[in-house]
């Protein structure tokens, strides 16, 4: 089956297989630095796009407002969520007097939840009282029965404490934006991967093309180093130096109609698969590529293995 897959692809040709020290094979070991390098330079080109569109676009105010309004209950924005954004301590660049959303003329991208539970505290006018006094307080003006009932339940477990409640309130904001996180990472991935399918098909950066290329050659690849410095345009430009077949020509155009043409599109997908592991994943890869190529794996690593072996 390992033969079959060779043959199909030559960058795996060599037969690793039939000795435990050829897998530090000094080409195998190349040609890994030159992909890693290759998904690296896109990582990078990528997530300086996303970040840009996330700022210009707002994703991360309009996700967390999205997630405020979903935890309080308030999807219309004229109830609590408003009264949220309004306070001082939650949102100190607007002027509080929003009527709707669109008064709003700045967005948070981030609430500290201790300061949250200390705006929702004075929004709902609990103060160190009786258990049965706050919550006749909350009753007043939590008219949402789930809201309602979870303020009740953290008054009776921390007995009408004021420092226990608004320590519960943070933690319980808390663990609704581990939530909205989760939903932000999604949209950025499904962007992220979008965006690095159109920068390989632009470009033309085949992780198979690449890797056939660098077997062939794969003193392309000996002059990779990753450096600490390295910005998003810098890794593309070293990608280009290496001369290595990326971008388009007339010949590789025709050959899209051809079965090498399938072969050029998974190799767009692969790279943008790759993509989604992120720049510092690849770069943290680059130096441990390079470093066993150089010198193989270190004490501490062996031991580590050894330990996880264990």
């Amino acid at each position: 089956m390992l033969r079959k897959i060779s043959e199909a692809l030559p960058f795996l040709k060599p037969r690793w297989w039939e000795s435990e020290d050829s897998m530090f094979n000094s080409t195998i070991l190349d040609v890994a630095v030159g992909l890693i390098f290759s998904f690296l330079a896109i990582s990078f080109a990528v997530s300086a796009i996303v970040e840009a569109l996330a700022s210009i676009m707002k994703w991360r105010s309009r996700t967390l407002l999205s997630g405020i309004k979903e935890l309080l209950s308030d999807p219309q924005f004229n109830g609590l969520a408003l009264d949220i954004y309004n306070h001082a301590l939650v949102n100190p660049r607007d002027s509080g007097l929003a009527k709707q959303e669109q008064d709003l003329r700045s967005l948070p991208a981030y609430i500290d939840p201790a300061q949250f539970a200390e705006a929702l505290i004075d929004i709902t006018k609990i103060t160190e009282d009786s258990p049965e006094k706050i919550k006749f307080s909350i009753d007043a003006n939590i008219k949402n029965r789930q809201l309602n009932l979870l303020l009740k339940g953290i008054v009776d477990r921390s007995a009408g404490d004021l420092g226990k409640i608004r320590d519960q309130l943070a933690s319980w904001f808390d663990n609704g934006m581990d939530r909205i996180s989760g939903v932000y990472k999604r949209k950025t991935q499904l962007w992220s991967f979008m965006i690095a399918l159109i920068l390989t098909g632009l470009f033309n950066v085949s992780a198979i093309s690449i890797g056939n290329a660098l077997w062939q050659r794969p003193m392309l690849a000996r002059t990779i180093a990753p450096m600490a410095s390295l910005t998003p345009v810098d890794a593309v430009k070293q990608l280009e130096e290496l001369d290595v077949p990326i971008g388009w020509t007339q010949a590789k155009v025709s050959s899209l109609w051809s079965w090498k043409g399938l072969q050029t599109f998974l190799g767009w997908l692969i790279t943008a698969v790759a993509t989604l592991f992120g720049a510092p994943f690849w770069f943290d890869t680059l130096e441990r590529v390079v470093r066993l190529k150089g010198s193989g794996p270190s004490p501490a690593e062996k031991r580590s293995d050894s330990g996880a072996a264990a």
